[in-house]
């Protein structure tokens, strides 16, 4: 009798966990969101939803391989984001609605902007977007007086990793190939937050979370990743859906606090 209880749980529970299972890591648009600097939504986990308090954590590094969802989730996170946005694109900008900076010498620019309005001590939070930080390191070829232009948009970076947090100036700085050059040291010590999609090879997971485990995420599964800091989930982000109205700005947060993650009620 023990025996035949046991195997009918075992076999409930299985179908249960794999139901479960499915349902969390399933595609599903992100709803319209309030804007907010303390509880953004990241994306879904087996026990409910993840947020992400950008007053506590400031910077993130975002890497993954293309196809795999690190554009799509960067517009998730424009559109709950309750600040100015500095969105630095040298890939094209055809992936974005807006798009503060096309070429590295505007990305200096905006980037030296950035820097001055965090000495005055300004109020107001302002994200610093970067999608393919590998774009802002000088080719070989050039010399030095061509590469101008890169070392200074590195050198504002750094100094809003390092400073940016006590300002409310924000580093989103994201990669498809996350190399010791691209994340160097003075980032990843200031970005304690990383979202992870998948990568291909171990050495490239390391330097993305310190740790393997991003080239084992299953291949052609859109938006899966690994969420980072003091723990590590796995989730599900949102695919973002083009609204009109989408990017104004919403008053009234839902929630208040410093929470990042809370079981579905």
């Amino acid at each position: 009798m023990y025996i035949i209880y046991g195997i009918t749980f075992l076999v409930f529970y299985g179908l249960g966990m794999k139901i479960f299972s499915a349902d969390w890591s399933k595609a599903e648009n992100l709803p319209l969101l309030p804007r907010t600097n303390t509880s953004v939504v990241i994306g879904k986990y087996e026990k409910g939803y993840v947020y992400h308090n950008f007053r506590k954590f400031a910077h993130m590094i975002v890497a993954g391989t293309t196809g795999y969802g690190k554009t799509n989730f960067i517009k998730c996170l424009i559109s709950q984001l309750d600040g100015e946005i500095v969105l630095i694109d040298l890939k094209g900008g055809f992936d974005y609605k807006k798009v503060t900076a096309l070429d590295i010498e505007q990305s200096r620019i905006e980037l030296e902007k950035v820097v001055s309005k965090m000495r005055q001590r300004r109020q107001g939070h302002i994200y610093v977007i970067v999608d393919e930080a590998g774009e802002l390191l000088a080719p070989a070829h050039l010399t030095k007086k061509e590469s101008a232009d890169y070392l200074a948009c590195q050198s504002c970076i750094s100094e809003i990793a390092r400073l940016g947090r006590g300002f409310h100036v924000h580093l989103i700085y994201a990669t498809q190939y996350p190399t010791k050059d691209i994340l160097n040291g003075q980032i990843k010590q200031n970005a304690e937050t990383r979202v992870c999609f998948r990568l291909p090879t171990e050495i490239a997971s390391r330097v993305a979370l310190d740790e393997s485990g991003a080239e084992e995420l299953p291949t052609g599964d859109f938006g899966l990743g690994i969420y980072k800091k003091d723990y590590k989930i796995n989730m599900k982000a949102f695919e973002f859906v083009e609204r009109d109205g989408w990017d104004a700005k919403v008053r009234n947060p839902q929630r208040k606090g410093s929470a990042d993650t809370f079981k579905i009620k």
